[in-house]
């Protein structure tokens, strides 16, 4: 059991640093594109006809991936107000039991969007959807969301492993909680 958490824990760490790069390149990228048009736009009067399509669609297969790193920190999804208040209040075994059910609830959720958004690539391709400007395919799109859902997915399953091992062990007693912001 200790060789799984450790390879979890290395697995979750290559997502989180390499899938955050990636992100955070995309993302400035297209920041630094969106200025160049508003540039282009506003001082010489001309646009690139796909790029606000592009800027669109690439900043939210960005966020799609980078959802996944929010996984890997316990971060998305989760309700942690209600798990950091029992944890304070010295409910131990009740927070470790709802990390478990948040870790499953997530699997389960990330996972089905995942696989069975399937068709709407497949559908995609075949029909050569575009988007309005009608230069940039739509598929990679939603190839990179179901990517991210699924990774998000995996992530959550290896958490929900993770958990019922400091359930079984009891590590919960001594475990210190994640302190996360998000709800």
């Amino acid at each position: 059991m200790d060789r799984f958490i450790e390879v979890s824990q290395r697995l979750k760490d290559w997502i989180a640093k390499w899938l955050g790069l990636i992100s955070s390149l995309f993302l400035i990228a297209l920041t630094l594109f969106a200025l160049l048009e508003i540039i282009r736009r506003y001082i010489f009067g001309v646009v690139f006809e796909w790029g606000q399509d592009g800027i669109i669609v690439g900043m939210i297969s960005a966020v799609a991936l980078y959802l996944c790193v929010t996984q890997t920190r316990r971060s998305h999804l989760v309700m942690n107000a209600v798990i950091q208040v029992l944890h304070s209040r010295g409910y131990l075994k009740a927070t470790a039991i709802l990390k478990f059910l948040t870790s499953a609830v997530i699997t389960v959720f990330c996972l089905a969007i995942g696989l069975t958004g399937w068709s709407t690539l497949d559908y995609a391709i075949e029909r050569e959807l575009m988007t309005y400007s009608l230069l940039i395919p739509l598929w990679p799109f939603y190839f990179i969301l179901m990517m991210g859902f699924c990774l998000m997915g995996f992530v959550a399953f290896l958490q929900l492993i993770e958990d019922a091992i400091s359930l079984k062990r009891a590590n919960y007693l001594d475990e210190q909680i994640e302190l996360t912001t998000d709800v």
